[in-house]
């Protein structure tokens, strides 16, 4: 008898020259793409704070080329150990768990926190998951319909990882101090930065002289998204814009939570080391909650406001808003953010009514492409509904500001700020002035013009 006829019907796929070749790789193929949507899975719910608890080891651009190693590894196996042991199927499976668990270990010894508890629900379900579909598609292959569908799905997976590719960080930091450049001609300022006592550090604009005017961005920004009125109006305003610790080019002391309330504490912290007094906020999306919540515990601080596109009362999880939350604030959002970019492209591309210059979309997320800056995007949705106490101290704190006059910018293209919210600011702000734009969330990329003549007659005191 011949070698070849003392070779098992699994064996021999890998030793029939190319039919054999082909085979054995469509059947890895066919185990990768279930494999990488389990894994990535496993990743995506495992418990932990959204989007600042991601270990970004595990990113989809990582994951992808390990499940692929993975799956041709356990077939080569399988195929080898199916004519030389009795049980083939639970020395496999065996096996690969055996190898998760020294993966596991050696994962371990990086001393990366939090690594082994994030990849432990991924390595033991993609062990499981080779374990289980190894042996079945060797031995047959998956019929027409299950081939194209593992075709087409494969082919998203492997369009998804081209994607993330893309995202990878690679640009370098800037000089001067700075996490990286930002050229004059889109931002034509000098940038400072402090280090609080608290442990931040602060990045921050200071430009001109006279009243003071903080600007307090939303998510996904920075103190880049206000560049236009600072230049508009510094020739008659001080002009203050920061960025939160997380965002832009602050940094966090370590044991930062980076919840609203915290970030509403380092702006009062900042606002008191600079010795900013009489003031007027300035403030758009989760500016409001930041903002307000100072203005409410420090009201004498506060000589006026300007907000729009803002809010500052908890949201339930039956509303719009509330359901944007749970949605993007949970294991979708947080892998579209963590792994492409995904949230802060989108929210700011469709945020926008007119065609941002593409330098200026890139400024807007290059604070967010080191890996380590990505996540803080991704758990600013979820705090929508998930700070509610802070947000209930803020509503509370508007009784103590019902005096101070406010200017109120809305662009009424925004889905996510109903009017209901701004007829909610009118009743807390009596003395309010209401601008109504044919604009979105990001309402001052296509007003500036018109805001910056409104803003200097509202606080000089007369009407526009």
């Amino acid at each position: 008898m011949n070698s070849r006829e003392t070779e098992g019907p699994v064996d021999m796929i890998l030793i029939t020259g190319a039919t054999g070749i082909f085979r054995t790789l469509w059947a890895a193929f066919s185990v990768f793409v279930p494999l990488v949507a389990i894994v990535n899975l496993a990743v995506a719910w495992g418990p932990r704070a959204r989007g600042i608890a991601f270990v970004t080891a595990l990113r989809y651009a990582v994951t992808v080329p390990v499940c692929a190693a993975s799956a041709l590894g356990a077939v080569v196996l399988y195929a080898w150990l199916d004519d030389r042991v009795a049980r083939p199927r639970w020395t496999l499976a065996a096996t690969l768990l055996g190898l998760a668990l020294v993966g596991l270990a050696l994962l371990g010894l990086s001393g990366q926190r939090g690594l082994v508890r994030a990849a432990a629900p991924a390595m033991v379900a993609g062990a499981a998951t080779m374990a289980l579909l190894v042996p079945r598609f060797l031995a047959e292959p998956p019929r027409v319909a299950g081939s194209i569908a593992v075709a087409l799905l494969g082919a998203l997976e492997l369009v998804g990882f081209a994607g993330a590719l893309s995202q990878e960080p690679g640009a370098t930091a800037g000089a001067g101090g700075v996490a990286f450049d930002v050229p004059r001609r889109l931002f034509d300022v000098d940038h400072h930065f402090v280090d609080l006592p608290s442990g931040a550090r602060v990045h921050y604009v200071d430009e001109g002289k006279g009243p003071t005017l903080l600007f307090l961005h939303g998510n996904p920004a920075w103190s880049f998204q206000w560049r236009e009125l600072v230049v508009g109006l510094r020739g008659r305003f001080r002009c203050v814009a920061l960025d939160y610790p997380g965002f832009g080019q602050s940094s966090a002391p370590d044991g930062y939570g980076f919840t609203p309330g915290e970030q509403s504490r380092v702006v009062e912290e900042f606002v008191d080391h600079l010795g900013l007094r009489e003031i007027t906020l300035v403030m758009q999306d989760w500016g409001g909650p930041v903002g307000l919540g100072l203005a409410g515990r420090r009201p004498e601080l506060v000589r006026s406001v300007v907000l729009g596109n803002t809010w500052a009362w908890p949201t339930s999880t039956s509303e719009p808003r509330g359901k944007f939350s749970v949605i993007v604030g949970g294991p979708i959002g947080e892998f579209a953010q963590i792994n492409f970019n995904g949230f802060a492209s989108f929210g700011l591309r469709h945020g926008v009514l007119r065609a941002l210059p593409e330098e200026v979309v890139a400024m807007y997320l290059r604070p967010f492409q080191p890996l380590d800056r990505r996540g803080i995007a991704a758990f600013y949705p979820g705090q929508i509904t998930a700070a509610s106490a802070y947000l209930t101290e803020v509503e509370a704190g508007l009784g103590r500001l019902g005096d101070r006059r406010a200017l109120i910018f809305w662009g009424l293209r925004d889905a996510g700020f109903p009017r209901a919210d701004l007829e909610r600011l009118e009743r807390a702000f009596p003395r309010h002035e209401t601008v109504e734009l044919d604009a979105d969330h990001f309402f001052f990329e296509d007003t500036a013009e018109q805001m910056i003549p409104r803003i200097e007659a509202f606080l000089a005191g007369s009407s526009a």
